[in-house]
């Protein structure tokens, strides 16, 4: 018999194990150092080295509440000792009022749900929606999207250096621009363009077969990992029109920027456009337990009345998870959290243009809400940018990651582990001008090390 108690778990042992026993994602193995963390509370993480350090990510933008909200645990600790999980074909109470409460806070008639564990898991449900609701088989997706790590979602992933070259699962997938304005890819200048990147999102859909073949077009409302790209304002009322036009589906992944993260509910509350489906995840629970949700209008939920639903997941709608979420989504409203991140992020936005002025290897400051990307470049005025997309998935010179490491050796982390030249900051919704002006202070020394790699 095993003896699982006499394994070892001294801070040398646990090194050992990171390395020899466990995969670390999207990241060269031998290269994986990580810092341990230890404890959480609020918008600061402890990790065994003893010091305390500012979470200016919100862990890959989940933890939107900040961490270790008592209210929260205690929820999902009552919940425990109740019920931790049943099988998806019988109820429980908090899927059912999780079910209720997303309908409440969505757009428009968004009403019926799939509940999920993660946000991957949410757009291949969205997927499959589509292509049940359509009967249609190809997909549009736009470049420097990142919807997930499955198969589907890889493929959705398009220009994404994460993404996969061969679409699996019958999908046909088209890929079509972003409303990237700071590297448009028509060499137009906004307002002047006339929005052409969602004119030739018109016209692909006509020459790829209008209605009758294309299914939809999966868009992260302001693009996350791949750059905090925010569209124009006219850019999804646009699209909106587009997709009606021809009767294909509009979905909006929100797994990042849902949940008060751009200062409304929803990023697409900004344009009053209603998804035909939406997804969500990380800010539904915090991140203090794994919930991703697919939330579909009412007329298409209808159609699996009498149709039926091909999808499932052992754990859809998990009692824990939606306990966490129950106790999570009433806190953005007591607390003002989507009012804070309104304010504070203009105000984070504000201090990132400051380090724009300031540093020649910052090219472009862009944001909504508590969401703002850093944009890093060779050259300010051709735009050449400080390295290939593709780098981060390539072992040798990184500036980026070098400003990740001083950031870290400062106390900070931000988001700098995703592809592309973009640093993203992202806090708790809970965080103060104090804290941001921390932040930015490490920014501004760690930014030292991008500048280097310059050319005037």
């Amino acid at each position: 018999m095993i003896d699982l108690k006499r394994i070892p778990g001294e801070k040398q042992d646990l090194d050992a194990y990171e390395v020899e026993h466990l995969f670390h994602s999207w990241s060269f193995q031998p290269a994986v150092s990580p810092l341990r963390v230890v404890s959480a509370r609020g918008v600061r993480f402890k990790t065994d080295d003893g010091r305390e350090r500012l979470d200016f990510s919100s862990c890959f933008v989940s933890h939107n509440i900040g961490h270790q909200d008592p209210r929260v645990v205690e929820a999902i600790c009552e919940q425990a000792r109740q019920l931790t999980s049943f099988v998806p074909n019988l109820s429980t109470r908090p899927r059912a009022m999780l079910g209720r409460m997303l309908e409440e806070i969505t757009p428009g008639d968004l009403s019926r749900s799939f509940l999920s564990t993660g946000g991957t898991e949410a757009n291949e449900a969205a997927v499959k929606i589509c292509h049940q609701y359509t009967g249609r088989r190809k997909m549009l997706a736009r470049y420097r999207s990142y919807h997930g790590d499955t198969a589907t979602s890889m493929s959705l992933s398009a220009g994404d250096v994460r993404s996969w070259a061969q679409v699996l699962g019958g999908m046909e997938l088209v890929r079509v621009p972003q409303p990237y304005c700071y590297r448009c890819m028509f060499g137009q200048s906004y307002p002047e363009c006339d929005l052409c990147c969602a004119t030739y999102i018109d016209e692909v859909i006509e020459l790829e077969g209008g209605g009758d073949q294309v299914a939809g077009i999966i868009c992260e409302p302001v693009t996350g990992a791949n750059g905090v790209i925010v569209p124009p304002p006219e850019y999804f009322p646009r699209l909106r029109r587009i997709c009606d036009k021809w009767g294909v589906l509009l979905i909006a992944d929100e797994v990042m920027t849902g949940f008060g993260r751009t200062g409304r509910w929803f990023a697409m509350d900004h344009w009053d456009v209603v998804p035909d489906i939406m997804t969500m995840a990380k800010g539904i629970t915090s991140g203090y337990m794994p919930l991703g949700a697919t939330i579909a209008r009412k007329h298409i939920g209808d159609r699996f009345q009498d149709q039926f639903f091909s999808h499932g997941a052992t754990y859809a709608g998990h009692a824990l998870a939606c306990a966490a979420a129950l106790a999570v989504i009433p806190i953005y409203q007591t607390d003002g959290l989507i009012e804070n991140s309104a304010s504070l992020g203009a105000y984070l936005l504000e201090r990132a243009l400051e380090l724009k002025d300031r540093h020649p290897s910052v090219g472009d400051v862009r944001g909504l809400g508590l969401f703002v990307g850093l944009e890093l470049v060779k050259n300010k005025k051709t735009r050449e940018p400080i390295m290939p997309h593709a780098a981060r998935i390539q072992p040798g010179t990184n500036p980026k990651l070098e400003v990740a490491k001083k950031l870290a050796e400062l106390g900070v982390m931000a988001m700098a582990a995703n592809p592309g030249n973009v640093i993203g900051l992202a806090p708790p919704l809970i965080v103060t001008k104090d804290e941001i002006d921390e932040g930015i202070a490490a920014m501004d020394e760690a930014l030292e090390a991008a500048d280097a790699y310059t050319e005037a």
